[in-house]
């Protein structure tokens, strides 16, 4: 004959753990960037039909990112606002934004 177990019973006969890991503090300065917020300004665009007034008051976008600096020159800035740090030191960068020198406002490291 055979055993039919109700939900109940099959949970409590499976019991599905799964394995922490150990997560340690992180600390911004464990990673070799500068942490910071970047006001820039950026273009807009709108596809929608617009009165003559609703175009003249057409502003351009004021956008802030907070994040680390990865690089920047003359001609840009490269941030990223999350990462992955392997136990081997490795770092892999999400969030990813370049945006234009010419473009920054202002940039404050926080």
């Amino acid at each position: 004959m055979s055993s039919i177990l109700t939900f109940g019973q099959l949970m409590t006969k499976k019991r599905y753990t799964k394995k922490k890991k150990s997560v340690k503090d992180l600390d911004t300065n464990d990673i070799p960037y500068t942490k910071v917020r970047v006001e820039w300004v950026d273009a807009l665009s709108d596809s929608a039909w617009a009165s003559e007034k609703e175009f003249k008051n057409m502003k351009l976008a004021n956008p802030v990112n907070e994040g680390w600096i990865f690089h920047k020159d003359r001609k840009a800035i490269k941030l990223f606002a999350s990462y992955d740090k392997e136990e081997d030191g490795t770092i892999t960068f999400g969030d990813r934004t370049m945006i234009p020198k010419s473009w920054v406002i202002k940039i404050t490291e926080i």
